[in-house]
């Protein structure tokens, strides 16, 4: 009869899988709650407020990508912001004072992979050709709202390994009045 016993009692536990328990749900019920403290009674709002700050904690640590949703799209640019930003781009290859081989085989890559096309390539051979003056430059990405966008196109215009030409993103986000946490994100999100 032990047995039987035994069986009951773990079938018995099994019964309340679905995250429920009883005992603690009948506790919280009967048992005021301490002096001083504001617990709820109910465990639904136990529930309720353990979500919401789990919810909170995950936005706070991703506040960056939420805040700054940030999408480099030439397909749906004007065909002036396109421009300004092929000229950073070209600005950014130019940085280090040549453009290496690698830079020039990613160039139509990042290009592709921002939804640009034939036509945003050539402008982009024609800024390379002539040098860009950045302050000049710089001054049109922040007069057009476009500081995040520039950063995006200098990320993948160029090869980050080189020290030159992450001292010039360094100065393009400081310059651009970027917030370190802002260029982390998009570094992570242009990977090359």
């Amino acid at each position: 009869m032990v047995g039987f016993d035994l069986i009951g009692r773990l079938f018995g536990s099994v019964r309340d899988r679905d995250g429920r328990s009883r005992a603690l749900e009948d506790r919280a019920r009967t048992d005021p709650a301490p002096p001083g403290s504001t617990a709820p009674a109910d465990p639904e709002d136990v529930l309720r407020s353990t979500v919401a700050t789990k919810v909170l904690g995950g936005w706070l640590a991703n506040r960056q990508q939420t805040l700054v949703p940030h999408t480099l799209n030439f397909r749906v640019l004007e065909p002036a912001q396109a421009d300004l930003l092929l000229a950073v781009m070209a600005a950014a290859t130019q940085a280090d004072g040549a453009i290496d081989p690698r830079e020039v085989r990613q160039l139509p890559m990042a290009l592709r992979r921002v939804g640009a096309g034939e036509d945003e390539a050539r402008r982009l051979e024609v800024a390379l050709a002539e040098p860009q003056h950045l302050g000049v430059l710089l001054a049109q990405v922040q007069d057009a709202g476009l500081a995040t966008h520039a950063y995006a196109a200098a990320l993948l215009a160029i090869n980050r390994g080189a020290r030159a030409n992450r001292a010039f993103l360094d100065y393009l986000g400081a310059r651009l009045g970027l917030a370190p946490d802002v260029t982390g994100s998009l570094e992570r999100r242009y990977r090359a």
